[in-house]
């Protein structure tokens, strides 16, 4: 009789223990972490474009692109020609219709401001809130073009609309009366050692004036503003060096006229009571800016200026 008792205990225990374990065992299910893949489908929502006004430096350095996000649904890409002082643009045009996102992207799938050619627009938003911009056309030859370029999000008028306002009038009356000679106003693109951002730089320059070089920070309304003084200039080995004054951006310019129309040049940026310490370095290319120059440059310059990136 004890015998059967202590049998019939025994299994009694033992279920217990099995009921206990399984209940242990549900509850860890239950509260399990989520998988990778459920964790991302559940926190990644897909983007979308915000209303607001992008703008930036084409690789190319021929064009200031600004990217505008309207509330109405109508959007645009506005590519301003440096060398024309912003007063040649084309326009892209696409609509809501035309955009699609996922969790990385955003795609705009339209066509090109002047031959209508196929375009794909990929836009990848970085955790500052710029836009890696990649452009893809296809050709007529069937071939595919692609570029690519950075904008940064930007509040009120745009650098081209601020520029058009304020310098379009001297620019065009520059480029009248300084045509073939050093003088001019030029505009192009400049690339800093310790900044990936590409910069609208500028540099008036007159016989028996101060010349001033301007740099714009895309993104910004603030300009970096230096000048110098013609007979500062020192030349050596073909180049024309001089120091400059003003902004603390840059102490020395380096100018060098490899066409007629072309200048290439270095800046550095070194401690006035230290001037063998380095501080920034970067070069730029210049073109001759006014209102008459071809929307984009010709195919030698072109050529030029990518073969110097």
């Amino acid at each position: 009789m004890m015998k059967i008792f202590t049998v019939i205990l025994l299994i009694a225990v033992s279920g217990c223990s099995s009921q206990s374990l399984e209940g242990t065992a549900k509850v860890i299910q239950k509260e399990a972490v989520p998988t990778l893949g459920d964790s991302h489908s559940e926190v990644i929502q897909p983007r979308s474009l915000k209303v607001g006004t992008w703008e930036g430096i084409n690789n190319s350095g021929a064009s200031f692109e600004v990217l505008t996000i309207n509330a109405d649904g109508n959007h645009s890409i506005i590519s301003y020609y440096i060398s024309s002082g912003m007063q040649h643009k084309k326009t892209t045009t696409f609509s809501n219709k035309d955009i699609s996102c996922d969790d990385f992207t955003c795609q705009i799938m339209t066509v090109t401001a002047s031959e209508e050619l196929p375009l794909k627009i990929l836009l990848t938003e970085r955790v500052e809130k710029n836009y890696l911009v990649t452009e893809v056309v296809k050709l007529k030859s069937g071939e595919i073009s692609s570029n690519r370029y950075e904008l940064f999000p930007i509040k009120g008028k745009s650098t081209p609309e601020r520029f058009l306002l304020h310098e379009s009038e001297e620019v065009a009356d520059i480029a009248s009366k300084f045509k073939n000679q050093r003088f001019g106003y030029w505009g192009g693109v400049l690339e800093s050692v310790n900044d990936d951002q590409l910069k609208l730089v500028t540099l008036k320059y007159l016989p028996e004036q101060i010349a001033t070089f301007t740099v714009y920070y895309p993104g910004t309304n603030l300009t970096a503003d230096m000048t110098f003084h013609p007979k500062w200039l020192v030349q050596d080995k073909g180049e024309l060096q001089t120091k400059l004054e003003g902004s603390l951006f840059a102490s020395k310019l380096t100018l060098r006229y490899v066409l007629r129309d072309v200048i290439n040049g270095d800046y550095e940026q070194r401690f006035e009571r230290y001037p063998e310490k380095l501080i920034d370095q970067g070069h730029f290319r210049l073109t001759r800016m006014g209102p008459s120059n071809p929307k984009e440059p010709p195919a030698w310059l072109k050529k030029f200026l990518e073969g110097t990136q």
